[in-house]
């Protein structure tokens, strides 16, 4: 056995690669073999939310096939995702709720989370749908649920795009800013909303605030890193056990730094981008996990923004000049979250303006 450390760990699906990083090279390949199932304990992740909601839309739409599957109904995928990746979310004390709307239903209402109870949640989530489209009536059924909550809150919303227009109410993009501009919440709608009006719509309340996204079906199911990199992170510096044994699984790159409030890379970063350009080209069943953060600098919803704009640079970045495909870049953005270095020196905060990259598919 031997023992390695992370200098950086993303969860690849809810396994953990580590990092060894050298003087010689920016880029290296990882040869680790099968790491055992105790490498990290709880108190190793740093958790980014304190509650998770998740809601589905159960109407008459979501019976439509799915563009992704055509074999399979919108409700039929987003019930598949929701069992792939919410029966895998660690007990680490969150307060979680499982909602459907239209009709609105609590199917786990908001209490501590259980991994078995939660799973017998998701078992309630029907086959078969036709009623209309009550968006907003789940909109405003989340106000009494998160003004009871405490911490930050992220909603997953399983959504085609449509909604019912209900005389007297708003619509739907409106009740969401709402919502984020009352709570401190992250809205990553889930979509597989076709035609104009429906993407646009999913669009407008994805930019409620600067944590929320918009992601599509097939992304969120191919790649669980959304999921977990919605909830929580490893801390740097934790030691795995790998055995002797060795095979590729993925592979190391250096941070790339950022000046004070700069959304460009260092030109000295750069060079570490096309070796990782060049690589992903080559390899083309890779993908890579990046991390936009910042260092204390401002406040904490501009630091959000700014690591997303770093973040966003950076895959851009890959696009334009190697050609790499966006649904093979998947982006975090953390902002001031989760330091490398101490914020008290210009040095520490110099490290601390990064974009941390990791690829897997190997």
């Amino acid at each position: 056995m031997k023992t390695r450390t992370i200098t950086w760990t993303v969860v690849f699906g809810m396994m953990f690669f580590g990092f060894l990083a050298t003087d010689s090279l920016a880029i290296e390949i990882l040869t680790e073999q099968d790491i055992t199932e105790n490498v990290v304990d709880t108190e190793d992740i740093i958790k980014l939310a304190d509650n998770f909601i998740v809601m589905l839309d159960t109407s008459g739409s979501m019976m439509e096939p799915c563009e992704m599957d055509k074999t399979m109904t919108k409700l039929q995928v987003a019930t598949k995702i929701l069992n792939e990746r919410g029966r895998l979310v660690p007990e680490l004390g969150y307060m979680a709720g499982l909602y459907t709307f239209a009709p609105f239903k609590e199917l786990y209402p908001m209490q501590a989370y259980d991994r078995e109870k939660y799973g017998i949640a998701l078992d309630q989530v029907p086959a078969k749908s036709s009623h209309p489209t009550l968006l907003q009536k789940g909109l405003s059924e989340m106000d009494p649920v998160l003004k009871g909550l405490s911490g930050k809150t992220v909603i997953f919303m399983f959504t085609d795009g449509t909604y019912s227009k209900t005389k007297g109410m708003k619509t739907p993009d409106m009740m969401v800013a709402e919502l984020a501009d009352k709570y401190d919440v992250c809205f990553y709608m889930i979509s597989c909303a076709e035609g104009q009006g429906a993407q646009k719509l999913v669009q407008d309340m994805a930019s409620a605030n600067a944590c929320s996204r918009v992601i599509p079906f097939g992304v969120f199911i191919v790649y669980p890193d959304y999921h977990t990199g919605a909830l929580f992170v490893v801390k740097s510096g934790v030691e795995i056990v790998t055995t002797t044994e060795t095979r590729i699984v993925g592979i190391a790159i250096d941070h790339t730094l950022f000046g004070f409030d700069k959304t460009e890379s260092l030109e000295s970063s750069n060079a570490e981008l096309d070796e990782l350009g060049a690589f992903m080209q080559k390899n083309p069943s890779t993908y890579a996990v990046m991390a936009g953060f910042t260092d204390s600098d401002g406040s904490a919803e501009y630091n959000l923004t700014l690591s997303r704009k770093r973040v966003e640079h950076a895959a851009a970045y890959l696009t334009k000049n190697f050609n790499i495909a966006p649904d093979r870049l998947i982006l975090h953005w953390y902002g001031e979250a989760d330091p490398v270095a101490s914020n008290d020196t210009e040095e520490g905060r110099q490290l601390n303006r990064r974009v941390q990259i990791a690829v897997g598919g190997m």
